[in-house]
């Protein structure tokens, strides 16, 4: 595990020995040997499977490689300052933004949407929370659908629609899962994808700051799900910038 002073391995609490360990000069290490230690154990016990100790070695050390590969800062790689804006990337069509949040403590699931034309002007938007949920997986499909059925409501069948999600977008393009713990959603929002020419496209945070508001504007209500005719005059502002074509730094 990369450590020489046997003190290590003292009869401290488990919980300062992880923390100590993950937190010291050789983090990297501890944290891989810990899980494939942990990993090892339970193949043992309910697989009744061995590995050889070069098997071991090899799968802790491929782990810290993985580490170093995510975690390792090039001090002399120059930060290159982006800049950008919202946008409809060309399409012609209807925008749909969609956005999940979370607010409080006790926490409260928020969500929200914004639709737009393709000369940025604003159509509907909506918003709302969800009761007893604090899976952001979950409020973030459950957005897309809303924003799809607010679609069909207003007859929109060919619709882009954007999240700051990657994750979910990857999930409703593959292919289906059928022990999902949310199949059934996830079902719900590829079927309506088919039956209507919608695009899901990721965005980054920074040009989803309208739906953002919106998604915490839901989070703060007590109505689990609220359509705007017109958008609440505090996302004006924000609206305003997107439109102008404001940009931003990240």
């Amino acid at each position: 595990m990369g450590f020489n002073d046997a003190n290590f391995f003292s009869d401290m609490e488990v919980s300062h020995w992880l923390k100590e360990g993950s937190s010291g000069p050789h983090s990297f290490i501890f944290m891989a040997t810990v899980w494939w230690a942990w990993r090892h154990h339970n193949l043992m016990c309910l697989s009744n499977e061995n590995w050889s100790l070069s098997r071991l070695f090899y799968n802790i050390y491929s782990m810290v490689d993985s580490f170093i590969s995510c975690f390792k800062i090039n001090a002399h790689a120059d930060h290159v300052e982006r800049f950008i804006r919202w946008n409809n990337d060309n399409y012609s069509c209807t925008i749909i933004n969609v956005d999940g949040s979370f607010l409080g403590n006790p926490v409260r699931a928020g969500f929200g949407g914004i639709m737009w034309n393709h000369a940025w002007f604003y159509l509907s938007g909506f918003s709302g929370y969800i009761n007893d949920s604090s899976d952001i997986m979950y409020v973030e499909l459950f957005t897309i659908y809303q924003g799809l059925v607010l679609a069909k409501s207003l007859n929109i069948s060919d619709l882009v629609c954007y999240i700051d999600s990657l994750r979910c977008i990857n999930l409703l393009k593959g292919p289906t899962m059928r022990y999902h713990v949310y199949v059934v959603l996830i079902q719900d929002v590829k079927d309506t994808i088919r039956q209507d020419n919608v695009a899901l496209c990721p965005t980054l945070r920074e040009e989803n700051q309208c739906v953002d508001f919106m998604a915490k504007f839901g989070a703060g209500l007590d109505t689990k799900l609220l359509y705007h005719a017109s958008p609440p005059e505090d996302l004006l502002y924000l609206l305003r910038m997107d439109t102008a074509g404001t940009l931003y730094s990240i």
